[in-house]
């Protein structure tokens, strides 16, 4: 079963518990969410709590009869026990984000380029690129993605809880780069060379960039 369809069995079954039942089975759930363990396998335990919780309630027993006093305790020697969590995927992260928007630039630019071409018309401004604008476009999906996780991150989604609130002072930094990073092309675009890409040259790098995003960053 896949993290997201642990996750949604995972809140069904908890609106079959008892208010202090499901408070404790949610403690539990923000305490592993938070330790080293692993997306796949936190999502596993934690499906497995819920459903002996269930289980045990339908006996008459409360959360506290069945996991002990403090819901952090209970996962205490798995997660002990488990290696850390692989900086690598944060690194995957911070990596597939740029590509995936460099991508879409170029497939954007190609397509367009094609199109006038086919036209009959000039394609000039769909194969001249500057370099600031591929960094600005790749440091700024960045900065959007974070933006729009600070937003998601606020949010509860159907009834999975949240530890804390919205990161005001989080956004305002990232709104504030990424106004920084607009008012600054303007200028800064003229200081940096811009390269000369064919329709054709766009549009495969930016298929090149899609399947990389398969086969590197997404693979299971």
């Amino acid at each position: 079963m896949k993290v997201k369809d642990m996750i949604k069995q995972n809140n069904l079954l908890r609106e079959q518990l008892t208010p202090s039942n499901r408070s404790y089975v949610e403690d539990m759930i923000l305490s592993l969410r938070d330790s080293r363990l692993d997306r796949v396998r936190t999502e596993e335990l934690l499906l497995e709590a819920t459903e002996l919780m269930l289980k045990e309630q339908s006996k008459g027993r409360n959360a506290k009869q069945v996991f002990g006093e403090h819901p952090e305790e209970y996962f205490k020697e798995t997660v002990a026990g488990a290696p850390a969590r692989r900086v690598r995927s944060k690194l995957n992260f911070y990596l597939m984000v740029p590509v995936a928007a460099l991508s879409c630039m170029f497939a954007v630019l190609g397509i367009c380029g094609l199109l006038l071409e086919w036209a009959g018309s000039s394609s000039d401004m769909f194969s001249r690129v500057s370099v600031f604008s591929l960094i600005a476009v790749g440091g700024g999906s960045i900065v959007l993605i974070q933006l729009l996780l600070k937003w998601l991150g606020s949010l509860s989604e159907g009834d999975t809880p949240v530890r804390k609130g919205f990161d005001l002072k989080g956004l305002a930094v990232y709104i504030a780069i990424a106004v920084a990073v607009i008012f600054a092309g303007a200028f800064l675009d003229s200081l940096f060379p811009v390269i000369t890409v064919s329709p054709w040259v766009s549009l495969v790098l930016g298929l090149a960039g899609g399947i990389s995003l398969k086969f590197i960053f997404l693979r299971s």
